[in-house]
This record gives C-alpha cells, sequence and structure tokens, in this order.
C-alpha cells in the first residue's frame, strides 16, 4: 500500500519568499518495514491543501510514476 504524508519544510529555494512550504512523502508499507519511495519537498505554502492531497492520493493509491504529471495538472 502507497502512504502519502503531508511534510513541512522551511524556506525552500524552489518556493523562495514563504516561511514553510509543504510537500509530500511516498512510502510503501511493507511487512516489515517501510520503504520510502519519493519526497516531493514544496507543493503549496497550504497546509490544508498539501493533507486533502495526501489524503486523496492515499485513497487512491495513485503511482508515484503518475505523480508529477498529476500535479502539474491541479497546480
Amino acid at each position: 500500500m502507497l502512504l502519502y504524508l503531508p511534510i513541512e519544510n522551511e524556506v525552500h529555494p524552489l518556493c523562495s519568499g514563504q516561511d514553510r512550504v509543504f510537500g509530500l512523502r511516498i512510502l510503501q508499507q511493507g511487512e516489515e518495514q517501510d520503504e520510502e519511495l519519493m519526497v516531493l519537498p514544496c507543493i503549496s505554502t497550504d497546509f490544508a491543501f498539501t493533507l486533502r492531497l495526501a489524503s486523496l492520493f492515499t485513497r487512491k493509491q495513485i503511482s508515484p510514476l503518475r505523480l508529477l504529471n498529476l500535479l502539474d495538472d491541479i497546480l
């Protein structure tokens, strides 16, 4: 199962001008341990938006291979 988690970062070079930015951490849940597949450090300055994306992507089990194209369409 894929698990999308919102993460918080301080100012990131791609999102300059903001104190905090939010991104996603994507994990593949395993029987013994979780494997980190990808980290996208800068998606939005709005935590609630990023949390909704994480919930939706987890619920729909969006493939990390499609994620960047999907985010490009959304944003």
